[in-house]
């Protein structure tokens, strides 16, 4: 087995089948992938997938978890069960729109340095890619400067980066395994970027790789803005504390302090 796909589901099974389409276009139907990679879906929703009606010849392995565990709990559940040399971290809000998997793959197997390969994820409404989806460790620098120096995101050849999104993230197995898979400590945010600090600890490369796209429909599972905001402040404080200064840290929990609490 060459691919496991691995998709975390909260809230978003409507876009799921979307995704699960675009995988049987262009992966499916792909005589390089065909009979080569799985799909496993990790349900965090309490509204069961076993039911999903379409492209039942996927034959996706679904684990549910019934109730929601973040991200990485459950992401690190479906790699357990993967089977793959890669594996694919894909959002169910994003759709393949072309064969341009095969190239990332291709490139994985060239380049044995590079533990983890992000994808280009292009904003489907705006048709360009999505800003800070990858760049540097993310600091009070790249905060005040939006990362803006660089722009890692718009580059068009293959870049080494400190970090890419989990939105569409292929992590080699074996180095996943190397790190004991994502955080625990992170229910939300910041554990894509943990991953790849992580990884480069052990000498891995991370790079972002524009020849290899996905659309993304951006942000479908959180319908309620302020419990997102939430966890976003939560995760970004695990990260400055782990990552970053003391200095840093303690400034960060001051302004989070002093601004008012999202609602629920």
């Amino acid at each position: 087995m060459k691919l496991s796909i691995i998709i975390v589901n909260y809230q978003s099974k409507e876009h799921l089948l979307y995704c699960l389409a675009s995988i049987n276009r262009f992966l499916y139907r792909n005589d390089k992938l065909k009979n080569n990679f799985e799909i496993i879906l990790v349900n965090n929703d309490k509204q069961s997938l076993n039911d999903i009606p379409e492209y039942p010849f996927l034959n996706p392995k679904i684990i549910e978890v019934g109730k929601n565990v973040g991200f990485g709990t459950g992401a690190n559940l479906g790699a357990i069960m993967a089977q793959g040399e890669y594996l694919l971290f894909l959002n169910p809000d994003t759709l393949f729109s072309d064969n341009s998997l095969n190239q990332a793959l291709n490139y994985l197997k060239k380049h044995s340095q590079v533990g983890a390969l992000g994808l280009s994820i292009i904003n489907k409404t705006r048709h360009q890619p999505e800003n800070w989806s990858c760049g540097k460790k993310t600091t009070w620098g790249s905060i005040l400067f939006r990362n803006t120096i660089n722009k890692p995101w718009n580059k068009k050849t293959p870049q080494k980066v400190e970090w890419s999104s989990g939105a569409g993230l292929i992590v080699r197995k074996k180095a996943f395994r190397q790190v004991k898979g994502f955080a625990k400590e992170f229910f939300m945010y910041f554990e894509d970027q943990d991953l790849c600090l992580r990884l480069a600890k052990e000498n891995y490369q991370i790079i972002h790789y524009p020849q290899a796209k996905i659309l993304h429909l951006n942000g479908k599972s959180w319908r309620n803005k302020q419990e997102q905001k939430k966890y976003y402040r939560q995760s970004q404080l695990i990260f400055f504390k782990k990552h970053n200064s003391k200095v840093g840290y303690y400034i960060l929990k001051a302004i989070y302090s002093i601004l008012p609490n999202p609602k629920p």
